[in-house]
């Protein structure tokens, strides 16, 4: 899968990407003005590149999060099953089965999510940014 067309548009043209914008989804179609580069899609989101990648790590992460909560949650459940005796519907055994692969899931996920740094974030841990002290 190609993120940029194999060649760049110049002179304000427009090319579609094979990427979608972070706020809609929409297709998104790059232009290139000297050394300015933008993205748009159909219903005007615009983006620069710093601003496109920072918005694509945001996106991400915001899709990481429910999955790990979803299965910590279903952990939790399956637990206080077992301890009010609500069990009676499934086999308990499975049941803590159940419970113990959710919480190696989202032990997992979580991982993941916290391995994973951001363009901006390690410039960050590299001292490339400024941490906003005088």
């Amino acid at each position: 899968m190609l993120g940029l067309p194999e060649s760049l548009p110049t002179d304000g043209r427009k090319a579609f990407t094979g990427l979608i914008c972070p706020d809609c989804s929409g297709n998104l179609v790059i232009s290139v003005h000297g050394d300015h580069i933008s993205f748009t899609c159909r219903v005007g989101h615009a983006y620069g590149l710093t601003e496109l990648v920072l918005a694509k790590d945001t996106a991400l992460e915001a899709v990481l999060w429910p999955p790990v909560f979803a299965f910590e949650e279903l952990e939790a459940l399956l637990s206080d099953l077992r301890t009010h005796g609500l069990t009676a519907a499934f086999d308990a055994g499975a049941c803590r089965a159940r419970a113990e692969l959710a919480r190696e899931q989202a032990s997992r996920l979580r991982a993941i999510i916290e391995a994973d740094r951001t363009l901006t974030e390690r410039r960050r841990e590299n001292g490339e940014i400024g941490t906003g002290a005088p």
